[in-house]
Formats: structure tokens, sequence, C-alpha cells
């Protein structure tokens, strides 16, 4: 992996978190959970930009306050602190919501009836349907954009 930052011309990024820190989180992958799954993250040393699996993080050099521009070609994405989910499902969700017109309380219902009884630790929240609701939307709006969702 290298840096994408164009001062920085293709340098090397090096893991920012110690091995015995990397934290462990369950992703939703379709419709399998995995438990335990690591999630590193990590550092061009010469810009200081932080790489994370859905977003990277800098300050640019006219202010001291960190921006955060969100991956749209990120294959998972955060709906909780240790919570991640890949495309299909935030996929599924998005189309289940527009199509069905199902709220995020019926949603998580759902989820919970078909796939939470597997795994006690795949119970989801309304709140965490309704995360991975916006984030799929607003990047799915960014890509069609072309444009890369910027955040302070």
């Amino acid at each position: 992996m290298t840096c994408t930052i164009s001062t920085c011309q293709l340098y090397h990024i090096s893991l920012q978190t110690r091995l015995h820190d990397i934290p462990q989180v369950t992703l939703i992958e379709g419709s399998t959970v995995l438990n335990q799954v690591y999630v590193p993250s990590g550092e061009c040393t010469r810009c200081k930009t932080h790489y994370h699996a859905d977003h990277k993080s800098y300050i640019p050099s006219n202010t001291t306050q960190s921006h955060e521009v969100f991956i749209n070609s990120a294959r998972y994405l955060k709906i909780g602190s240790s919570l991640w989910v890949d495309w299909v499902f935030s996929n599924a969700l998005l189309s289940g919501m527009y199509n069905f017109y199902v709220s995020a309380n019926a949603y998580t219902q759902f989820w919970n009836d078909s796939f939470g009884a597997v795994s006690i630790s795949c119970k989801l929240s309304h709140r965490q349907i309704w995360q991975a609701f916006v984030q799929e939307s607003i990047r799915s709006i960014a890509q069609m954009s072309k444009i890369d969702f910027k955040a302070n």
C-alpha cells in the first residue's frame, strides 16, 4: 500500500497501530458473521495521513483541523464501535429499504430473526441498521457523482 497524497509520490504506508493493539471486530459479509477480525490502520510517515479500512484522515497544511475522506471503493463500512459490514450487506439493506419501503426497525427485526438467531454476537440494533443505510447512501451517491465525501 502506498500513500495517495500527490506530494508523497507513492510513499509507503506503515502500520500505525502496534500489533497487540489492533482492534478485533465483528464483520458481517453478506449473511456470514465473522468474529474477532483484525482491523489494522496505516500511516504515511511523510505526510502523516492516516489510512483506515473505510476512510483516510489528514490535516491540511493551512489548518489545524483534521479532515476525513471516505473512500468510495472501500469494501467495508463501520456501523458500530466494533461492527463492520461489507457491500453485499449494505447494498441489500439499501435495496430493501428503498424497494420494499422497509423501516430501520423492520429490517432490524428481519435480520435478528433470520441471522441473529445463529450468533448471539450478531444481534443488530436499529441504530446500526440506520447507520449502514446512511453511510451506504452517501457512498453510493459520491461514487456515482465521481466525488469524494469529505468531512471535518
